[in-house]
């Protein structure tokens, strides 16, 4: 094994970790580390990615199983009739994805891969601008209530 897929398997697992901590999948972050540190082409590193994706998920439904709201304790924190709901789109985009993958050469799917992430890049920027704006208008509403004490 050479040292480049050592460092690759640390960097790894803590990309992942975080992501799980967050909430997401990591499938954009985990496809480049794949292609990155273990030499992986661009078709096989979706296929893995999708496959580590499931089992990260699976391990966090198994830790947070039976954890309870803590506003609500008789409710646990995962709402699974929102699972229900989301199954069968979830199922048949990754049905299409599979599709896509296979049809298409690996440059469009790098392309649209590239694309993707640029695109949440740029949303996520955008929310950071939102919140950012938000809390700043609340500091200066709770300052302004201050001066108006004193």
């Amino acid at each position: 094994m050479y040292l480049r897929e050592y460092f690759g398997m640390v960097a790894f697992m803590i990309v992942m970790a975080l992501c799980q901590v967050a909430g997401v999948g990591g499938g954009g972050i985990n496809e480049p580390l794949n292609m990155a540190f273990f030499e992986f082409k661009t078709k096989e590193a979706v296929g893995l990615s999708s496959f580590i994706i499931l089992i990260c998920t699976l391990g966090r439904t198994v830790y947070t199983f039976k954890a309870r709201n803590p506003d609500k304790s008789n409710q646990v924190v995962v709402d699974y009739s929102l699972a229900v709901i989301m199954m069968p789109t979830t199922l048949a985009g990754s049905q299409i994805g599979v599709f896509v993958l296979h049809v298409s050469p690996a440059v469009i799917i790098q392309t649209l891969l590239t694309l993707t992430m640029v695109l949440l890049a740029y949303q996520s920027y955008r929310k950071y601008k939102q919140i950012r704006q938000k809390e700043d208008s609340e500091k200066g509403v709770a300052v302004s209530k201050e001066e108006d004490l004193s």
